[in-house]
Parts: structure tokens; sequence; C-alpha cells
């Protein structure tokens, strides 16, 4: 994975959440130039059909599968609006595991 190096300022001392409330379908239209792109959420973690892709603020790399992260208070109990986030699989992993910060 190449890396923006944003880890600390992302996941240090904060915490998160997957949000599971989120599925469904989106599509965007086509514009300007850019094709018609299909995003399918189920329980937060999310696919961009072809030829879409989305990037993470934690990757220079785009991915096609993902997960919704939502930032909450420390005890879980209150989101934060406007704090979503979207991260590949591996990066929730990471996160959990070298700074416990999601749910």
């Amino acid at each position: 994975m190449s890396t923006t190096d944003r880890w600390e300022e992302l996941f240090r001392g904060r915490r998160w959440r997957v949000a599971e409330e989120v599925s469904g379908t989106v599509t965007i239209p086509k514009r300007r130039g850019i094709p018609e792109v299909v995003i399918t959420f189920s329980r937060g973690n999310f696919t961009v059909a072809a030829p879409g892709a989305f990037q993470s603020p934690l990757s220079t790399n785009k991915g096609r599968a993902g997960v919704l992260l939502v930032e909450t208070d420390d005890s879980g109990s209150r989101d934060f609006p406007g704090t979503r986030m979207a991260v590949g699989a591996p990066a929730v992993r990471k996160a959990r595991q070298v700074y416990g910060a999601v749910w």
C-alpha cells in the first residue's frame, strides 16, 4: 500500500466505527467525460463498479472495495457529523490493531 502518512493524524487518540447503517446502491450520473459510477453499500462495506474507483485519505492508490467509517466520541455513543471516511479493509485492520481506533 502506498501511504499518505496520515495514520497518526486520523487515528491517534480518535475513535471510529463502521457505518453499518449504510446499505443500498448509489448511482453517480455520467458527467463531462466521466462515466456513470455505481456504488453498492452493505452494512458500511462498499464496492465501486468499474470503471469507478475511490481514493482513501490513507493511500495514494485507488481501489474498488472499502469500508465507510464515521468518527465517534470516546464512548462511541455519539457520531460527529461530517466525518465519514472511506478506507480499505486493510486500513481498518491496522487502525484496530495499532491504534485501537475502530470499534
